[in-house]
């Protein structure tokens, strides 16, 4: 049975006041339910959000990291310094990484692999964008994605690594996947992990679903079969929206 996981992603947004507000309303929260919570903030909240989460059993993760570990890449953050602010997750291959900055699956691969060697686990994203569903190619998209992410890592690697699942045209947009929609590429995505890594790799790692996500829709997506958790924007920086998406999973 795969825990439920939830991925808060603040995106660039937050505060030190919402880092407090947040601990207050999880903190008694996840204490009772089973599933796993972290929440990746701005790089330059995470030494602070570290500190507050102490003794809970709520995670810290990045947004982002870089595929070297040092060097001239001015504004960029390694996966040591990730670690030395205490950052046990960190996204990767999110679409704004890929549509924005024009990350590539290449890049992205290398960015997992800096991740897993310093222990930090890389929560893999991908996603077809609005044009490529209708073309009815979108999960030939994501399939290529994941192989790209995840093929050629040893079984211990790929299993230290999460699976989201975004379609890029419900991302803050207010349009959600539906639980069928989502459950269905959900399935396409454990199908394909047997193919890239093994049965029993396939059957053990989680995969979220991201995309509007909030307190109303959750314990929908999240009661799918192949439906893991959920990696969630806008709703993660609400105190009441948050903790009800965190119940759902429970």
């Amino acid at each position: 049975m795969r825990a439920k996981l939830i991925a808060a992603n603040w995106k660039m947004n937050g505060s030190f006041a919402l880092i407090d507000e947040m601990l207050k309303v999880l903190s008694p929260l996840v204490e009772k339910t089973t599933c796993e919570v972290v929440i990746c903030p701005p790089d330059v909240l995470l030494s602070s959000m570290k500190k507050a989460f102490e003794g809970t059993r709520i995670a810290v993760g990045a947004q982002n990291v870089h595929s070297e570990t040092s060097g001239a890449f001015t504004g960029e953050t390694s996966a040591p310094l990730l670690q030395e602010c205490g950052a046990q997750w960190c996204i990767v291959g999110h679409s704004e990484r890929r549509m924005l900055f024009g990350e590539t699956d290449e890049f992205i691969r290398s960015k997992t692999e800096t991740l897993l060697k310093h222990g930090i686990r890389p929560i893999l994203c991908v996603g077809e964008t609005l044009e490529q569903r209708e073309s009815g190619n979108h999960e030939e998209v994501v399939i290529a994605q994941l192989g790209k992410g995840l093929s050629g890592l040893a079984a211990d690697d790929q299993l230290r690594c999460v699976v989201a699942y975004e379609p890029v045209w419900a991302i803050g947009t207010g349009k959600t996947a539906s639980p069928e929609q989502a459950n269905s590429m959900h399935r396409v995505i454990r199908k394909e992990l047997e193919s890239l890594a093994s049965p029993e790799v396939a059957d053990k790692m989680q995969i979220l679903y991201g995309g509007s996500v909030n307190g109303e829709n959750a314990e929908t997506l999240l009661s799918q079969s192949e439906i893991d958790g959920a990696l969630v924007g806008g709703a993660s920086l609400k105190t009441d929206a948050f903790p009800q998406i965190v119940r759902a999973g429970s």
